[in-house]
């Protein structure tokens, strides 16, 4: 079979090699292939990224040259700028000429003829104006020594100086002196104030309010009440007797946030009232309303003042009462000063009804006990109270019996309220005293705790001897001991 021949343009177009068109040298290529000597010079300088040396003479020569020109420059305006102690007299005398030429055409201030009258004073008027002006020069100290705190020579010389110490504590004392005469003086001026209309309508309806509330915020206005003046007047308004157990929870829970003088008073006018007065209908207390109690002894203060003292010292407080109230007080963490407070408070009260020997002693017995029951280290003063509280309540017992012929016993809480104090005091009485106490058990003690309380005290120690440091115990062997 004869071979196609191939066309002569076909011939004539044949590939070129591969590394040719690789290198682009061939057909690819697309630059020319000559460049200029202009051309690969400057390449040459932008690949190598330097200055020549001509070039970087030049550029140290310009930087020289304004370096100089700088220098020169700041040195020129330090040499003509005026100093700040440099001052120049022309422009003063310009001033006094402007000065003189301003007042040239006043008027003088008088004539050298006017005469200067004399003027008499008052001795009414020179009284009234030392009454009042002269103690204020006085008090001043800026009229009185100056700016800088020292007395006038012709003072130092005429009397010794004012102690500034002296002067503070003159003051203080004025003050506390004089506060109950201040008292005095402000409390008829407010007693004539008259609450706003509005304000009086707006707590009477908080009032109806609070009758009916069991839960939920309450209003705005009421949470502010104890912050405000003439709150025990407009607390009056709202009707506490009215309200719901829940609304004086409410309410504690406000008032315990402030000041303890201002819970004192709130207990004072409306819980202890409402708690009485539940404890006398129902023999027991609302739930909300011992919940008051707890929440009013975190104000250990305002509680004892305001609540319990008033309770304890009105003389008609019941067993009953006691037992509740301790019931609160046995739940809740007292601090030791306040407790101890409380307990010698508590025997004053009881010193002042031994006399009557009523139940509300009995009731003071109670709220001792759950106080003792709390083992607080107790200062010796309030120790001393309680051993002269029991031994004054045994007294009087013996005069009432000596005086009705009979031989009645004391109560049994007066026994364990004894016995609690014995168990955890018996080591802070003096001898004296435990020997009282163990004369009154004889006379006065109960069958079956008095010889509890009797091994107690005959445990204890005197105050302040330190405990006796154990031998060694005995083992059995004498083969060590020798005879004096």
């Amino acid at each position: 079979m004869p071979k196609a021949t191939t066309p002569a343009s076909s011939r004539g177009r044949r590939h070129n090699p591969l590394e040719d068109d690789l290198l682009a040298t061939g057909v690819l290529k697309t630059t020319s292939a000559k460049r200029s000597k202009r051309g690969d010079k400057e390449e040459k300088e932008e690949g190598d990224g330097y200055v020549d040396a001509k070039a970087s003479r030049q550029i140290l020569a310009m930087s020289r040259s304004l370096i100089d020109e700088d220098q020169a420059d700041s040195t020129t305006a330090k040499t003509n700028a005026p100093s700040a102690f440099d001052f120049d007299p022309s422009r003063f005398e310009q001033d006094a000429d402007r000065e003189e030429d301003a007042f040239e055409n006043d008027e003088p201030w008088g004539d050298e003829d006017d005469v200067v009258e004399e003027i008499e004073v008052d001795a009414t008027d020179l009284e009234t104006f030392n009454k009042f002006v002269a103690p204020t020069m006085n008090e001043d100290p800026l009229l009185t020594h100056g700016w800088d705190g020292g007395m006038p020579k012709d003072s130092e010389e005429e009397g010794a100086g004012t102690n500034l110490a002296d002067l503070i504590l003159a003051k203080i004392a004025e003050k506390e002196s004089g506060f109950g005469g201040r008292q005095e003086m402000v409390n008829p001026v407010e007693e004539d104030y008259e609450l706003p209309p509005k304000v009086v309508e707006v707590f009477s309806k908080i009032g109806l309010i609070l009758a009916r509330y069991k839960s939920g915020p309450l209003p705005k206005p009421f949470k502010i009440l104890p912050t405000i003046p003439h709150w025990e007047d407009i607390l009056q308004l709202t009707r506490p007797d009215l309200w719901t157990t829940n609304a004086c929870y409410a309410a504690t829970r406000i008032f315990v946030s402030a000041k303890p003088i201002v819970v004192q008073r709130f207990l004072e006018m409306v819980v202890l009232e409402r708690v009485r007065e539940d404890i006398h209908e129902t023999k027991k207390l609302n739930v909300h309303l011992f919940n008051c109690l707890k929440k009013a002894l975190y104000k250990p203060a305002g509680f004892f003042k305001g609540f319990l003292f008033p309770l304890v010292a009105s003389g008609t407080c019941t067993l009953r009462e006691a037992q509740i109230i301790s019931a609160v007080l046995a739940r809740i963490s007292i601090p030791v000063l306040h407790s101890a407070a409380a307990i010698k408070t508590l025997c004053d009260i009881a010193a002042e009804q031994a006399a009557q020997h009523s139940e509300s002693v009995s009731a003071t017995n109670h709220l001792l006990k759950v106080l003792l029951e709390k083992k607080y280290a107790l200062p010796w003063q309030c120790v001393d109270a309680l051993v002269f509280h029991f031994i004054r309540y045994a007294a009087q017992a013996r005069e009432e019996n000596a005086a009705a012929g009979g031989n009645k016993s004391l109560p049994v809480i007066f026994h364990q309220c004894l016995l609690v104090f014995a168990q955890r005091y018996r080591n802070d009485i003096t001898e004296d005293q435990r020997e009282a106490l163990l004369d009154l058990l004889l006379n006065h003690g109960h069958s079956q705790i008095a010889p509890e309380i009797r091994r107690e005290l005959l445990a204890g120690r005197g105050r302040g001897i330190p405990l006796e440091q154990p031998g060694p115990a005995f083992d059995g062997d004498d083969t060590m001991l020798v005879d004096a």
